[in-house]
């Protein structure tokens, strides 16, 4: 576990893959969630979680749009940045998604891939 501003950071996170831009540590940024590997990752650790540490996750660019989301999983950057959700907004119009609010802590690197369904768990 790393520490960043007296949060301490797992080892293992769940890693959202963006399409929309670059999570900075110190930044808040809103992120639209609707393919199946984010959504599962918001309906299953997000919403679920009891405690502070259910809700940090790494956030990774992914080159590849969202849209696009099959099963073998794209290559994925080594770096990323690991953030705390403070909101999350879901609707079902006009196909289901959520929005999420996260605010960047600390860059991470992620070494190993740990399970790619029903959500990317890396160390």
């Amino acid at each position: 576990m790393a520490s960043a501003g007296g949060i301490q950071i797992p080892s293992r996170l769940p890693l959202l893959l963006t399409h929309e831009g670059v999570l900075l540590p110190g930044s808040t940024v809103r992120f639209s969630v609707d393919s199946p590997r984010n959504m599962q990752l918001v309906s299953q650790r997000l919403l679920k979680g009891t405690s502070l540490k259910s809700t940090i996750i790494g956030v990774i660019p992914n080159t590849r749009d969202p849209e696009q989301d099959s099963d073998p999983l794209p290559p994925l950057h080594q770096i990323g940045t690991a953030g705390i959700a403070v909101q999350v907004v879901g609707s079902n119009w006009p196909k289901p998604h959520y929005t999420l609010l996260i605010t960047g802590l600390c860059r991470f690197r992620v070494s190993n891939l740990l399970k790619e369904r029903p959500f990317v768990l890396a160390e």
